[in-house]
């Protein structure tokens, strides 16, 4: 038998941990949106596990510029790259090149609207494979 005591104490600490529990999981989606952001080249940056991926969307093109945790550009001339793109309840997979301008590119059918999500896998030398996800707005 718990005595009258232990019983208000739990009930205390209950009600703390119920109200708090908000708090945390705002605090948890502010800081999930904080690491997306504009990039330099009108995209959107996310992060993968090493990496900071600014992806461009445009009608049936994906452009992906890839920087270091320190904001660098990294060079991807022998990066492998594929991007799962969603778009009008179409999937379709997007191969990523290296081009001459330090970008992975790659062409499609799809169109880049409004909650299209982009799925992109990257895997740079010496690393393993990555991925990065990215909703239109």
């Amino acid at each position: 038998m718990s005595n009258p005591q232990t019983t208000l104490l739990s009930a205390a600490l209950l009600a703390m941990a119920l109200a708090l529990s908000p708090a945390v999981a705002a605090e948890k989606t502010d800081h999930s949106q904080k690491h997306e952001h504009s990039g330099t080249h009108g995209g959107k940056i996310v992060e993968s596990s090493h990496h900071h991926l600014e992806i461009v969307a445009k009608d049936g093109v994906l452009e992906v510029h890839v920087s270091g945790e320190d904001g660098k550009p990294e060079v991807i001339k022998d990066a492998k790259a594929t991007a799962a793109v969603l778009s009008n309840g179409k999937k379709e997979d997007v191969i990523l090149t290296a081009d001459p301008s330090n970008a992975l590119k790659g062409v499609g059918a799809f169109k880049a609207s409004k909650g299209t999500i982009i799925v992109v896998t990257l895997t740079m030398p010496g690393h393993k494979p990555e991925q990065a996800r990215l909703v239109l707005d």
